[in-house]
């Protein structure tokens, strides 16, 4: 005799195959489509989602360690921890910390907007009286805003560095400064170093084609040996900053290992055209059908120079300009919006400016403005 269960589960076996013998085939692709959904979602918002338990700061940043290396005294021996704002509301950089005096750390901003870029800078103390390897962890307190909630985390940074007091650069760095494009620009350092009285300098590498490096005994007492090292920007270097490190190997090994070491010296400066305009890019507005606006470009150089024409290819667009050489020009740049088309317009041009600098023949200027209809 059939129990009530066994009976209640055949009736409900029966009534499914009764017609078909299977589930139907839209309901089971039904209930399929809402599973993978809910599977989707699920993962989306545990990856993509900040939470107060998870440490989402470490993703920001392209790399979390640095070692400097070989250092002698003196050397201006900076890097740039850089990090990215990936998510969709403001990045708050609070406060950075060193756990050792050796490294000292700032911010080169305390506030990203999404997609901004910044940097937590470490500088490696290489004056007065330390260790010969030092290393530090850098702690960086961010916050951000996530559904009305603010989210803080903690990101470590970890610095490390072998400073060498038998050598000594001064200055500790190549500091070009600001240099005009076309020009090349020479800057020396002196090197010393005090011990091993067959010690050598034997090669120097550099990183950017643009940047030429020697090496010249110019002294040899015993022990005390010093180098006069002088670093050439030439004069192809592209409009922008500069940021290398000469790399110069001597005839020591690390630890008895066939190693060479290697001594190392920072480069920075900027290269600048010779024409600078400000602003650039112009920024014009927001106007309405039939208005104009009037905003002004400045133009300067470090020799006088006449503007010879100013273009673009809206003829909405309207130049004035002197005919008298200056360091400085003042272009005056008028826009005047057409009768309304009934819909928004976003005008990008390029305004293009001559000269009789032999230089710079010319320089562009991006031009932005939009027009919005009446309602």
């Amino acid at each position: 005799m059939k129990t009530k269960a066994e009976t209640e589960s055949n009736t409900i076996t029966a009534y499914l195959t009764s017609t078909t013998g299977t589930l139907p085939l839209c309901f089971v692709s039904l209930r399929l489509l809402q599973c993978c959904f809910t599977l989707f979602l699920l993962f989306f918002l545990f990856t993509k989602q900040i939470t107060a338990q998870e440490s989402w700061g470490a993703a920001l940043f392209t790399t979390q360690r640095h070692d400097f290396g070989s250092v002698p005294l003196g050397t201006n021996a900076e890097f740039r921890f850089e990090l990215k704002n990936v998510y969709n509301s403001d990045l708050r950089l609070l406060s950075v910390r060193s756990s050792c005096s050796c490294v000292s750390a700032r911010l080169s901003a305390t506030l990203l907007k999404p997609g901004e870029t910044g940097a937590v800078i470490a500088r490696l103390n290489t004056s007065g009286q330390h260790l010969r390897k030092n290393s530090s962890v850098l702690t960086l307190q961010i916050q951000t805003m996530v559904s009305g909630s603010r989210r803080t985390d903690t990101v470590q940074l970890f610095v490390s560095g072998f400073i060498r007091p038998d050598v000594v650069l001064t200055p500790g760095i190549v500091e070009f400064g600001a240099v005009a494009k076309g020009t090349a620009a020479e800057r020396t350092v002196m090197l010393e170093y005090t011990g091993n009285p067959g010690w050598a300098l034997m090669s120097v590498q550099r990183s950017q084609p643009f940047i030429y490096a020697r090496a010249e005994e110019v002294r040899r007492q015993q022990g005390n040996i010093a180098y006069r090292i002088t670093a050439i920007l030439q004069d192809d270097a592209p409009a922008d900053y500069v940021r290398d490190v000469l790399r110069f190997t001597t005839n020591e090994s690390q630890s008895g290992r066939a190693v060479p070491v290697e001594i190392l010296l920072p480069v920075q400066g900027v290269v600048r055209d010779p024409l600078q305009a400000k602003p650039s890019p112009i920024m014009l507005g927001i106007l309405s059908p039939e208005e104009s606006v009037t905003k002004n470009v400045v133009i300067r150089s470090e020799t006088p120079f006449r503007i010879m024409s100013v273009s673009a290819r809206d003829a909405r667009f309207r130049f004035a300009f002197s005919d008298q050489e200056s360091t400085v020009q003042m272009v005056s740049v008028s826009f005047a919006s057409s009768i309304s088309s009934g819909r928004t317009q976003d005008i990008a041009d390029v305004i293009r400016i001559t000269t009789n600098d032999p230089r710079q023949p010319g320089i562009s200027v991006n031009a932005f403005v939009r027009v919005v209809p009446k309602y």
